[in-house]
């Protein structure tokens, strides 16, 4: 008897063998999800590889998540066939992958924000020191350069999250050293899981003196902090780290654990368990008056014609945000491709950003992955602005809670 056939005779022997059961209602699940919200951020993603995380910076609930590239989940129910299974295999952008939680970023400039109050707090600068910016630090026998290439000239703190400038964040990053760097990035709680619980998470990874050591038996080095202090090296976050991260600076200081199931009832309507915000960490580093102020600078981050988020601007909502571009190869290598050459060789475009500015209720993260239009402020600010903007109209209308 063919192979087939012994398996359909099989299924019959056992439906015959199992006794009939009446079927029975499950618990209903509830998601903090919000349909209208994650609607548009999927739309305003579409076409991008990477992920949009969208959550309430009050109590760590999720708003909207997106992994882009996706798949049907009806392609398992309808049968898959083995090319379209190595297909999704093979994909080098892993639509199988849920990046929110899985995948790990170098957060570029949107760890700027942190530099930056280290170096307040610790009283390495004030909110008046200017550091030159000529377009490039030379720091040994290694020359570190800014994005922009002409330089910036004499910036502040303020004028330096307003350009994305990275000369000025070298001198500071460098002088912090890679202790305090540490201390106040695990003080924001970076480095360790958020306990959500969905789907494989990892705790990103905040490189240290003994980290260094261990994995590559050397000291550290200033360039080591250079690449720190404008958020690439070693650095790695998730989006939903990134997300998080942006809650905090909103929030002043706390550290929410982000949930996404609201609440569960029987059969009968009743509800069997209620989730509750659970305050994971409280920054003790920080003073509300910097966060406070870190507010303000990333307000005006996209309030300002001439910032690099300004195309997060939305009239009559005030946004806070930052731009970040992260290089995945050298800036030369990357300037001299050919355009024929692999997308992952394309800079990941991100932004991250917070509405409205006092007593935030919406924060938005969004990772382009190998984006090749553009930066972060060319490509994910628009992104960000159209789901804050969809947010305050769904609200307006009585569709958001």
């Amino acid at each position: 008897m063919p192979l087939e056939e012994k398996f359909k005779q099989k299924k019959k022997d056992l439906n015959f063998l199992l006794p009939e059961e009446r079927a029975v209602s499950g618990s209903n699940l509830f998601l903090t999800i919000d349909w209208g919200v994650q609607k548009v951020a999927q739309e305003a993603f579409e076409g991008k590889n990477g992920a949009v995380v969208v959550l309430d910076p009050r109590n760590g609930q999720i708003l909207a998540l997106v992994s882009s590239p996706s798949f049907s989940p009806e392609l398992f129910q309808k049968g898959l066939s083995v090319e379209k299974w190595q297909t999704l295999l093979e994909d080098p952008f892993k639509p199988l992958f849920d990046k929110t939680t899985g995948g790990l970023f170098s957060p570029g400039s949107l760890f700027k924000p942190l530099i930056g109050l280290a170096g307040i707090e610790e009283g390495i600068i004030s909110y008046g020191t200017k550091h030159h910016c000529g377009g490039h630090l030379k720091l040994g026998s290694r020359t570190f350069h800014c994005h922009n290439r002409w330089g910036h000239g004499k910036m502040t703190l303020k004028g330096a999250m307003l350009g994305s400038c990275d000369v000025f964040f070298y001198h500071l990053g460098t002088q912090l050293g890679i202790d305090r760097i540490e201390k106040y990035a695990k003080d924001f709680y970076l480095g360790q899981k958020l306990e959500f619980g969905l789907n494989k998470e990892y705790s990103g990874l905040v490189p240290s003196a003994q980290w260094k050591w261990e994995n590559h038996r050397a000291s550290v080095t200033a360039g080591d902090l250079a690449n720190l202090s404008i958020g690439q090296g070693a650095l790695l976050m998730t989006p939903l780290q990134m997300a998080t991260f942006f809650g905090t600076l909103a929030n002043l200081g706390s550290v929410w654990r982000p949930y996404v199931v609201s609440h569960l009832t029987n059969a009968e309507g009743e509800v069997i368990f209620k989730n509750k915000p659970q305050l994971l960490h409280q920054v003790s580093l920080v003073k509300k008056s910097n966060f406070k102020e870190m507010r303000r600078i990333l307000y005006e981050s996209v309030e300002d014609p001439k910032s690099t988020g300004r195309r997060a601007k939305l009239e009559g909502v005030p946004i806070a945000g930052k731009t970040g571009s992260v290089q995945v190869v050298s800036l030369k290598r990357n300037r001299n491709r050919k355009s024929a050459n692999s997308m992952k060789w394309q800079e990941h475009a991100m932004f991250g950003a917070f509405s409205p500015v006092e007593l935030p209720e919406i924060v938005v993260l969004v990772v382009s992955e190998n984006d090749p239009e553009g930066g972060g402020g060319a490509q994910s600010a628009p992104i960000a602005r159209d789901i804050i903007e969809a947010y305050w109209k769904l609200k307006e209308s009585h569709e958001v809670k």
